[in-house]
């Protein structure tokens, strides 16, 4: 499991979070507060159960999982998403929220994107040179859209 530096500790424990999730059969919240407690993160069940929430967990098929389609604010918000040189693309997010957007960014595989760098409410996308900034702005927007 990868770790991003310069976070804040929420931001660590919910970059953790959304790792495992993604990475396991985790049913129940004691399932992942003892998976956090084995990466070094203690929690408390109202801020895993706050943590949840923010991040857009959801139920499915008994497990929980990263929501990918927009459920009544299920995604992160994102405010802009724009151009900052050839290769880079800036998104600004709500606070927190940055490392849940740059997770289902890189999800969704979109060409020409090579990767993304996440800060508290700013994701960074390095992009392939001579790659059309406005049709993957238009993807990223998509795939946000109603959030």
């Amino acid at each position: 499991m990868r770790l991003r530096p310069n976070l804040t500790k929420k931001q660590s424990r919910q970059h953790v979070i959304l790792q495992l999730v993604k990475e396991g059969q985790l049913k129940t919240q004691d399932d992942l507060k003892k998976a956090l407690t084995s990466h070094g993160f203690e929690v408390t069940q109202s801020s895993l159960s706050r943590d949840i929430t923010e991040l857009g967990i959801i139920k499915h098929a008994g497990c929980y999982a990263v929501a990918h389609r927009p459920r009544n604010s299920g995604l992160p918000q994102i405010k802009e998403v724009v151009s900052a040189g050839p290769n880079l693309l800036v998104i600004k997010t709500m606070a927190a929220m940055a490392a849940p957007v740059g997770i289902i960014v890189d999800e969704n595989k979109i060409h020409g994107v090579i990767g993304t760098i996440s800060g508290d409410d700013t994701v960074f996308i390095a992009t392939r040179p001579k790659t059309s900034h406005n049709t993957i702005i238009k993807q990223v927007r998509n795939i946000f859209k109603g959030a």
